[in-house]
C-alpha cells in the first residue's frame, strides 16, 4: 500500500523501565529487535512506506540493528506521542498514515487485518479497541450508540467509559488534518495526542477495529516476562528453537525455549520456558527457568527462575536468583507470586551470591560474592 506510511513510535525515555536502560524498541526476542517485528508485520501487510520516531541518543543503535530503507527520525525531547508525531511528519511523503507504539506486542494478523479493514471500508479513522475484563492502565474509549467519540486517558479503575482499551494502532486518513490539531491543542497532562484525536473523532467517519487476540505492552521491567511468553507461545508455537549456530552440550535439556545464535549451553544444563539471546554461554550445570537472558551473558552452575537478564551479565559460580516469598505473597507490585530478580546491562554477581525475589541491580552494579542481596540500599 504505497499511499500509506506507517510511523512507529519508539522514542520514549523508558524512565518505567529502569533499570533497564536499552530502548524498548530494540529489546532482542528470537533473536530479533522489537521493531523488526513490527516491521516484518507491516510489510507482510502491503506497507512499504515505514518512519521509526526514536531517542537521538538511541539513533546509532538503531541504525546498525535495523534494514536499510527504514527511515529513522529524531524526536528531539521526550515530549510524548503528539510531540514524536510532529517529528516523524517532514518525512511522511503519503497523505495517510499508520501510527503504531513500537512497544507493543500483537499478533502476526493484526496489521493485515487492520490494513484489510481500511481497503473495505475506508474510514477517515481506525482506532483499535481490546474488549478488557479487568483494568489496565491507559485509555478507554467514549462510545455513543456503540461508536467510539472520544477518547478517555487513564480514567481510574472503575471509572472506565467502555471496556474497550485504546491500542496505539491507528489510522488517519488525512494525517494534515491531525497534524493541525496536535498544534493547536494544548494540556497539562501528557495527553495532547489522545484529545486531538477524540477532536477529528467528533467530526469525520470514525470505525474501531474490535482486537481480541493476545496484547502484551512493554511498561514496566516484569512485562518483559509477559512478552517472552507470548513469544514462545504464539510465535514458537510452544516449539524450542536452536539457532543453527548454536552448540548444546552433552546432558543438557531444554523444553519450550530459544536458543540464539552463537549461544552455548554446557553440559547438564536444564533450560525451560525462556529466550536465550546471541553469544551467551551458560555454564555446566545451570537451570534458567521462564527467564529473559540478553546478550553476551555468562553463567557458572546458577539457578535464575522468572529473571530479567538484560545482557552483558556475569553470574559467578554458585550464584542463586529466588523467585518466591515465603509467605507466597506478590512480589514487588509485579502481579506475580513467582518472580525472580532485574540485573540491568553489564550487571555481575560474586561467587555464591543470593539475590532475593524482586531484587534489581542497576546497570554495571556488582553484588558481591556470597552476599545476599535485597536490592539497592535506600537513604
Amino acid at each position: 500500500m504505497k499511499s500509506i506510511t506507517a510511523v512507529i513510535l519508539a522514542a520514549g525515555e523508558g524512565k518505567r523501565i529502569k533499570p533497564l536502560i536499552t530502548p524498548k524498541g530494540l529489546f532482542s526476542f528470537l533473536g530479533k529487535p522489537m521493531v523488526s517485528w513490527h516491521i516484518e508485520d507491516l510489510t507482510q501487510a502491503g506497507i512499504e512506506n515505514i518512519v521509526i520516531v526514536v531517542n537521538p541518543k538511541a539513533k546509532k543503535d538503531f541504525e546498525e540493528k535495523l534494514p536499510s530503507g527504514i527511515k529513522i527520525v529524531t524526536q528531539k525531547d521526550p515530549k510524548g506521542m503528539a510531540d514524536a508525531l510532529l517529528s516523524a511528519t517532514p518525512s511522511i511523503e503519503t497523505d495517510s498514515v499508520i501510527i503504531i507504539n513500537g512497544a507493543d506486542l500483537l499478533s502476526t494478523s493484526a496489521l493485515t487485518e487492520f490494513t484489510n479493514h481500511v481497503k473495505t471500508n475506508d474510514p477517515d479513522i481506525l482506532i483499535s479497541g481490546l474488549k478488557l475484563d479487568h483494568y489496565l492502565p491507559g485509555g478507554y474509549f467514549k462510545l455513543e450508540d456503540g461508536k467510539p467519540v472520544a477518547i478517555i486517558e487513564k480514567p481510574g479503575e472503575g471509572k472506565e467509559p467502555s471496556p474497550y482499551f485504546n491500542i496505539v494502532l491507528h489510522y488517519l486518513k488525512n494525517v494534515n488534518d491531525f497534524v493541525k490539531t496536535l498544534k493547536t491543542t494544548k494540556s497539562e497532562d501528557d495527553d495532547v495526542y489522545e484529545k486531538s484525536l477524540s477532536k477529528l473523532m467528533a467530526g469525520g467517519k470514525v470505525d474501531m477495529f474490535s482486537y481480541s487476540d493476545y496484547f502484551s505492552q512493554i511498561k514496566y521491567p516484569h512485562q518483559i516476562l509477559d512478552m517472552v511468553d507470548l513469544f514462545l507461545t504464539s510465535r514458537l508455537n510452544n516449539q524450542s528453537t536452536i539457532h543453527p549456530t548454536a552448540k548444546i552440550m552433552e546432558g543438557a535439556v531444554i523444553k519450550n525455549s530459544y536458543i540464539g545464535k552463537n549461544v552455548v549451553i554446557g553440559n547438564n544444563c536444564l533450560i525451560r520456558d525462556s529466550i536465550i539471546e546471541a553469544d551467551s554461554v551458560v555454564g555446566y550445570n545451570t537451570e534458567i527457568a521462564r527467564s529473559y537472558v540478553g546478550p553476551k551473558s555468562y553463567f557458572h552452575c546458577n539457578y535464575v527462575g522468572d529473571s530479567i537478564i538484560e545482557g552483558s551479565t556475569n553470574m559467578g559460580s554458585g550464584s542463586r536468583l529466588a523467585n518466591l516469598r515465603f509467605d507466597e505473597k506478590e512480589i514487588g507490585g509485579t502481579g506475580k507470586k513467582k518472580f525472580g530478580a532485574v540485573l540491568a546491562l553489564g550487571a555481575k554477581t560474586g561467587i555464591n551470591a543470593s539475590l532475593m525475589p524482586g531484587a534489581i541491580v542497576v546497570a554495571n552494579g556488582i553484588v558481591g560474592s556470597g552476599e545476599v542481596y535485597y536490592g539497592p540500599k535506600k537513604n
